[in-house]
Protein backbone atom coordinates (compact mmCIF):
# COMPACT_ATOMS: atom_id res chain seq x y z
CA UNK A 1 0.00 0.00 0.00
CA UNK A 2 1.32 3.57 -0.89
CA UNK A 3 1.94 5.91 1.94
CA UNK A 4 0.97 9.21 1.04
CA UNK A 5 3.39 11.75 0.43
CA UNK A 6 4.48 13.69 3.81
CA UNK A 7 5.32 17.53 4.31
CA UNK A 8 8.50 19.08 4.58
CA UNK A 9 9.21 19.66 8.06
CA UNK A 10 9.03 23.35 7.61
CA UNK A 11 5.81 23.13 6.32
CA UNK A 12 4.31 21.10 9.02
CA UNK A 13 6.17 23.91 11.31
CA UNK A 14 3.68 26.55 9.62
CA UNK A 15 -0.03 27.23 9.54
CA UNK A 16 -0.97 26.06 5.77
CA UNK A 17 -2.36 29.76 4.50
CA UNK A 18 0.98 31.38 5.86
CA UNK A 19 2.85 28.27 4.04
CA UNK A 20 1.44 28.73 0.87
CA UNK A 21 2.08 32.86 1.29
CA UNK A 22 5.97 31.83 1.77
CA UNK A 23 6.12 29.31 -1.34
CA UNK A 24 4.63 32.04 -3.31
CA UNK A 25 6.94 34.47 -2.24
CA UNK A 26 9.83 32.34 -3.36
CA UNK A 27 8.68 31.52 -6.50
CA UNK A 28 8.78 35.14 -7.74
CA UNK A 29 12.13 35.68 -5.80
CA UNK A 30 13.97 32.68 -7.64
CA UNK A 31 15.10 33.88 -10.67
CA UNK A 32 16.43 36.51 -8.78
CA UNK A 33 18.62 34.48 -6.51
CA UNK A 34 19.89 32.40 -8.84
CA UNK A 35 21.25 35.61 -11.39
CA UNK A 36 18.09 35.61 -13.43
CA UNK A 37 18.76 39.45 -14.22
CA UNK A 38 21.98 38.57 -15.72
CA UNK A 39 20.29 36.03 -17.81
CA UNK A 40 17.25 38.06 -19.04
CA UNK A 41 16.86 38.58 -23.21
CA UNK A 42 18.54 41.39 -24.35
CA UNK A 43 16.27 44.40 -26.18
CA UNK A 44 15.65 44.13 -29.27
CA UNK A 45 17.76 45.96 -32.01
CA UNK A 46 16.91 49.28 -33.29
CA UNK A 47 16.31 48.83 -37.15
CA UNK A 48 18.66 52.03 -39.01
CA UNK A 49 17.67 52.50 -42.35
CA UNK A 50 20.69 53.66 -44.85
CA UNK A 51 21.44 54.05 -48.68
CA UNK A 52 20.56 51.06 -50.70
CA UNK A 53 23.46 49.58 -51.24
CA UNK A 54 26.01 48.94 -48.25
CA UNK A 55 29.03 47.95 -50.30
CA UNK A 56 29.66 51.72 -51.46
CA UNK A 57 32.29 53.98 -49.96
CA UNK A 58 29.98 56.25 -48.18
CA UNK A 59 27.64 53.38 -46.65
CA UNK A 60 30.64 51.26 -45.28
CA UNK A 61 32.41 54.01 -43.31
CA UNK A 62 29.26 55.84 -42.19
CA UNK A 63 28.26 52.03 -40.58
CA UNK A 64 31.42 51.72 -38.90
CA UNK A 65 30.19 55.56 -37.44
CA UNK A 66 26.64 54.45 -36.69
CA UNK A 67 28.33 51.33 -34.85
CA UNK A 68 30.44 52.80 -32.46
CA UNK A 69 27.71 55.73 -31.73
CA UNK A 70 25.36 53.17 -30.41
CA UNK A 71 27.75 51.56 -29.15
CA UNK A 72 28.49 53.83 -26.78
CA UNK A 73 24.63 54.27 -25.86
CA UNK A 74 24.76 50.75 -25.28
CA UNK A 75 21.60 50.28 -27.78
CA UNK A 76 21.98 47.43 -30.42
CA UNK A 77 21.64 48.61 -33.94
CA UNK A 78 20.72 46.65 -37.11
CA UNK A 79 21.99 48.38 -40.61
CA UNK A 80 19.13 47.76 -42.85
CA UNK A 81 19.66 49.02 -46.69
CA UNK A 82 16.71 50.77 -48.48
CA UNK A 83 15.97 52.83 -51.52
CA UNK A 84 15.31 56.41 -50.85
CA UNK A 85 11.79 57.00 -51.22
CA UNK A 86 10.72 53.71 -49.55
CA UNK A 87 13.36 54.94 -46.57
CA UNK A 88 11.37 57.79 -46.28
CA UNK A 89 7.73 55.53 -46.00
CA UNK A 90 9.39 52.78 -43.29
CA UNK A 91 10.46 55.19 -41.22
CA UNK A 92 7.52 57.74 -41.21
CA UNK A 93 5.20 55.05 -40.47
CA UNK A 94 6.95 53.99 -37.38
CA UNK A 95 8.58 50.74 -39.10
CA UNK A 96 12.14 51.64 -38.89
CA UNK A 97 13.48 53.52 -35.58
CA UNK A 98 16.69 55.38 -36.92
CA UNK A 99 17.02 57.27 -40.66
CA UNK A 100 21.18 57.42 -40.85
CA UNK A 101 21.55 60.87 -42.74
CA UNK A 102 19.16 63.51 -44.03
CA UNK A 103 19.36 67.50 -44.71
CA UNK A 104 18.46 69.99 -41.97
CA UNK A 105 15.11 70.96 -43.56
CA UNK A 106 14.21 67.32 -43.55
CA UNK A 107 12.79 67.64 -40.43
CA UNK A 108 10.18 70.09 -41.11
CA UNK A 109 8.21 68.14 -43.36
CA UNK A 110 8.30 65.26 -40.81
CA UNK A 111 7.19 65.89 -37.46
CA UNK A 112 7.00 62.59 -36.22
CA UNK A 113 11.29 62.52 -36.54
CA UNK A 114 13.66 64.40 -33.79
CA UNK A 115 16.61 65.59 -35.34
CA UNK A 116 20.08 64.25 -33.84
CA UNK A 117 21.58 68.20 -33.84
CA UNK A 118 25.20 67.21 -34.24
CA UNK A 119 25.78 66.51 -38.03
CA UNK A 120 27.91 63.55 -38.56
CA UNK A 121 29.26 64.20 -42.19
CA UNK A 122 29.16 67.13 -44.73
CA UNK A 123 28.00 66.51 -48.26
CA UNK A 124 28.62 68.00 -51.94
CA UNK A 125 25.59 68.57 -54.32
CA UNK A 126 25.79 69.45 -58.05
CA UNK A 127 24.21 69.56 -61.10
CA UNK A 128 26.10 67.05 -64.31
CA UNK A 129 25.76 66.99 -67.53
CA UNK A 130 27.57 65.07 -71.16
CA UNK A 131 26.90 68.76 -73.44
CA UNK A 132 30.20 69.92 -73.59
CA UNK A 133 29.23 73.27 -74.58
CA UNK A 134 26.48 73.40 -71.79
CA UNK A 135 27.79 76.51 -69.52
CA UNK A 136 25.72 77.18 -66.35
CA UNK A 137 27.33 80.29 -64.60
CA UNK A 138 24.53 80.29 -61.87
CA UNK A 139 21.39 78.50 -60.85
CA UNK A 140 19.35 81.18 -61.97
CA UNK A 141 20.39 80.72 -65.60
CA UNK A 142 18.26 77.94 -65.63
CA UNK A 143 14.82 80.24 -65.96
CA UNK A 144 16.00 81.67 -69.21
CA UNK A 145 17.08 77.73 -70.55
CA UNK A 146 15.07 74.74 -72.34
CA UNK A 147 17.30 72.35 -70.51
CA UNK A 148 15.73 69.54 -69.35
CA UNK A 149 17.11 68.50 -65.26
CA UNK A 150 16.43 65.85 -63.25
CA UNK A 151 16.98 64.66 -59.86
CA UNK A 152 16.99 62.12 -57.60
CA UNK A 153 13.80 61.10 -55.96
CA UNK A 154 13.93 61.78 -52.39
CA UNK A 155 16.98 64.25 -52.37
CA UNK A 156 15.40 67.21 -50.75
CA UNK A 157 18.13 69.60 -51.71
CA UNK A 158 17.39 69.30 -55.28
CA UNK A 159 14.07 69.23 -55.52
CA UNK A 160 13.55 72.62 -52.94
CA UNK A 161 16.70 74.02 -54.90
CA UNK A 162 14.89 73.08 -58.57
CA UNK A 163 11.17 73.40 -58.28
CA UNK A 164 10.90 76.97 -58.07
CA UNK A 165 13.60 77.23 -61.44
CA UNK A 166 11.88 75.03 -63.30
CA UNK A 167 8.63 74.45 -65.26
CA UNK A 168 6.86 70.89 -64.28
CA UNK A 169 7.71 69.68 -68.09
CA UNK A 170 11.62 70.53 -67.56
CA UNK A 171 12.33 68.95 -64.03
CA UNK A 172 11.29 65.49 -63.44
CA UNK A 173 12.61 63.03 -60.91
CA UNK A 174 14.19 59.52 -60.71
CA UNK A 175 14.59 56.50 -58.97
CA UNK A 176 18.10 55.44 -58.46
CA UNK A 177 21.42 57.36 -59.85
CA UNK A 178 22.45 54.81 -62.32
CA UNK A 179 19.13 55.45 -64.35
CA UNK A 180 19.28 59.57 -63.76
CA UNK A 181 23.30 59.16 -65.41
CA UNK A 182 22.45 56.84 -68.06
CA UNK A 183 19.66 59.26 -68.93
CA UNK A 184 22.29 61.81 -69.47
CA UNK A 185 24.23 59.48 -71.35
CA UNK A 186 21.42 59.09 -73.62
CA UNK A 187 20.83 62.32 -74.52
CA UNK A 188 17.14 62.54 -72.79
CA UNK A 189 18.29 65.03 -70.08
CA UNK A 190 20.36 67.97 -69.52
CA UNK A 191 21.61 68.05 -66.28
CA UNK A 192 20.92 65.52 -63.19
CA UNK A 193 21.06 66.62 -59.30
CA UNK A 194 22.49 64.69 -57.07
CA UNK A 195 24.85 63.80 -54.31
CA UNK A 196 28.53 64.11 -55.46
CA UNK A 197 29.23 60.84 -53.52
CA UNK A 198 26.81 59.46 -54.87
CA UNK A 199 27.52 60.34 -58.44
CA UNK A 200 31.43 59.31 -57.99
CA UNK A 201 30.53 56.02 -56.33
CA UNK A 202 28.35 55.51 -59.74
CA UNK A 203 31.13 56.54 -62.10
CA UNK A 204 33.87 53.98 -59.84
CA UNK A 205 31.58 51.51 -60.67
CA UNK A 206 32.54 48.88 -63.77
CA UNK A 207 29.70 49.60 -65.73
CA UNK A 208 30.40 53.65 -66.16
CA UNK A 209 34.69 53.06 -65.27
CA UNK A 210 35.26 54.09 -69.09
CA UNK A 211 32.48 56.96 -69.46
CA UNK A 212 34.70 60.04 -69.12
CA UNK A 213 31.59 62.32 -70.75
CA UNK A 214 30.11 63.38 -67.55
CA UNK A 215 30.87 66.22 -65.55
CA UNK A 216 30.12 68.83 -62.85
CA UNK A 217 28.01 71.91 -64.47
CA UNK A 218 27.40 73.58 -61.13
CA UNK A 219 28.26 73.19 -57.57
CA UNK A 220 25.43 73.41 -54.85
CA UNK A 221 27.71 73.64 -51.71
CA UNK A 222 28.00 71.26 -49.07
CA UNK A 223 25.19 70.83 -46.74
CA UNK A 224 25.34 69.37 -43.19
CA UNK A 225 23.86 65.68 -42.86
CA UNK A 226 22.27 64.79 -39.78
CA UNK A 227 20.34 61.60 -38.28
CA UNK A 228 16.60 61.28 -37.13
CA UNK A 229 15.43 58.86 -35.07
CA UNK A 230 11.45 57.95 -34.01
CA UNK A 231 9.96 60.54 -31.81
CA UNK A 232 9.45 57.40 -29.25
CA UNK A 233 13.26 57.53 -28.88
CA UNK A 234 13.68 61.31 -28.39
CA UNK A 235 15.71 60.68 -25.66
CA UNK A 236 18.32 59.35 -27.52
CA UNK A 237 19.02 62.43 -29.80
CA UNK A 238 21.19 65.02 -27.41
CA UNK A 239 23.06 61.77 -26.33
CA UNK A 240 24.06 60.83 -30.06
CA UNK A 241 24.38 64.36 -30.63
CA UNK A 242 27.01 65.16 -27.78
CA UNK A 243 28.82 61.13 -29.19
CA UNK A 244 29.11 62.28 -32.71
CA UNK A 245 30.87 65.57 -31.38
CA UNK A 246 33.38 63.34 -29.74
CA UNK A 247 34.16 61.43 -32.30
CA UNK A 248 34.49 64.19 -34.48
CA UNK A 249 37.37 65.90 -31.79
CA UNK A 250 38.72 62.15 -31.67
CA UNK A 251 39.31 62.30 -35.37
CA UNK A 252 37.55 59.11 -35.28
CA UNK A 253 35.10 59.90 -38.43
CA UNK A 254 38.04 60.80 -41.20
CA UNK A 255 39.84 57.63 -39.48
CA UNK A 256 36.87 55.45 -41.02
CA UNK A 257 36.91 57.09 -44.09
CA UNK A 258 40.26 56.65 -44.13
CA UNK A 259 40.38 52.95 -43.42
CA UNK A 260 37.63 52.01 -45.95
CA UNK A 261 39.61 54.23 -48.93
CA UNK A 262 42.41 52.03 -48.42
CA UNK A 263 40.56 48.79 -48.12
CA UNK A 264 38.75 49.95 -51.42
CA UNK A 265 41.85 50.79 -52.63
CA UNK A 266 41.24 54.54 -52.93
CA UNK A 267 44.38 55.39 -51.53
CA UNK A 268 48.25 53.88 -51.87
Amino acid sequence: MEHPRRPHPAARALPRPLWRWVLAVGLLLLPFLLGGKAHAAPPAPLILGADVDPHTFANRWSSLVFTEAFNRLGVPIQITNYPLARRTLLVDHGDIDVDAGRVRAYGDAHPNLVRVEEPFVEYGFGLYTIRPTLHLPSLEALRTTDWLVEYRRGILTCEKTLKPLLPMDRLSDISSEEQGLNKLLAGRTDLYCDLDYVVHEVLNAPAFKDEKRIRKALSLGTIPIYMYVQARHAALAPRLALIFKKMKAEGLIEAYQAQVAREMGRLP
